[in-house]
């Protein structure tokens, strides 16, 4: 564990001084677009309430590129206020539209793809470690990281025609295995910690009796994690030579670049405030019906 830690903290020193390069040719830009959304902050403790409505503020310009470049650069809990929860992703939909050429912008994406690339060794170096033990790895390697921000990988686009904003719901949904289960539930069990809420006898027992669930099912029982995901800002590029529509999730503004294209020309659509009483239901293909067995862990049985 010591090699990997120390492999963590090397590869999150280098991404530190990568997002210091890249903020500061950011801001040497002569010729730049920017719009951001910011969105309301989820305050603690309302991580798992209802979403409604949400209320957008549209930033342009400097405004609009400095609110990118915070967030950019916003790697700790202690970055950020006390009251904004540190379970809830920090999001901030948009574009920044950089006029450049093809030097330019080869040199730019070169440093997009190095900052990328330690992006997914420290999320691989986090995530080898066991799941009971992961918090307290990081914790001892480095304090406060906000690994959602630091894991959130940085999206380039190149002479696009327009790109338009909206919303989104969805679910996760994931097949497990039943070994999977049970060795996520056994290592709860040995590790011995539990929800604050809930007395230690009680967490254990139940801990035993969901042990004893799984062992009992078949073993060609289909396992489904089905996890609802709160509503998210989305991005629907349109390229007219290529007569083609991508849709990019969107919690961090997209970087465009105008190499052959004039940056006037890429239009920057806006996200429209969020009301649940106004998404439409597209088409949803037949799921195969299934049966909730452990709330907890969103884990579900096909029936």
């Amino acid at each position: 564990m010591n090699r990997i830690k120390q492999n963590l903290v090397d590869s999150f020193a280098l991404l530190e001084d990568q997002i210091t390069e890249f903020s500061q040719i950011l801001r040497l830009q002569s010729q730049i677009t920017a719009k951001v959304f910011r969105l309301p902050e989820v305050m603690k403790g309302d991580e798992n309430s209802d979403i409604s409505t949400i209320t957008v503020d549209t930033l342009t310009g400097q405004s609009a590129l400095n609110e990118a470049i915070q967030l950019i650069q916003l790697l700790f809990i202690h970055h950020k206020s006390e009251l904004i929860s540190n379970k809830s992703a920090i999001r901030l939909p948009g574009a920044i539209c950089i006029q450049t050429t093809q030097n330019q912008y080869q040199k730019i994406q070169h440093l997009i793809d190095k900052i990328n690339t330690l992006k997914t060794t420290i999320k691989k170096n986090v995530t080898q470690i066991d799941e009971a033990q992961r918090f307290e790895f990081i914790r001892e390697s480095l304090h406060g990281l906000l690994t959602l921000n630091t894991y959130r990988t940085l999206t380039s686009l190149v002479d696009i025609d327009t790109v338009r904003f909206g919303w989104a719901n969805k679910k996760v949904i994931n097949k497990v295995t039943k070994e999977e289960i049970l060795n996520k539930l056994q290592a709860n069990l040995e590790s011995g910690r539990g929800p604050i809420n809930i007395p230690k006898n009680q967490w254990l027992a139940q801990l035993i009796h969901e042990i004893s669930m799984i062992n009992s099912l078949p073993h060609n029982s289909i396992l489904k994690t089905q996890r609802p995901v709160k509503v998210q800002p989305i991005a629907r590029i349109w390229d007219k030579e290529k007569q083609k529509q991508t849709q990019f999730s969107c919690a961090t503004p997209l970087f465009i670049f105008a190499i052959d294209k004039n940056i006037e020309d890429v239009v920057i659509g806006d996200l429209p405030d969020y009301s649940a009483d106004n998404i439409a239901i597209r088409y949803r293909p037949r799921a195969k019906p299934v049966e909730l067995i452990i709330p907890r862990l969103n884990l579900y049985i096909e029936r």
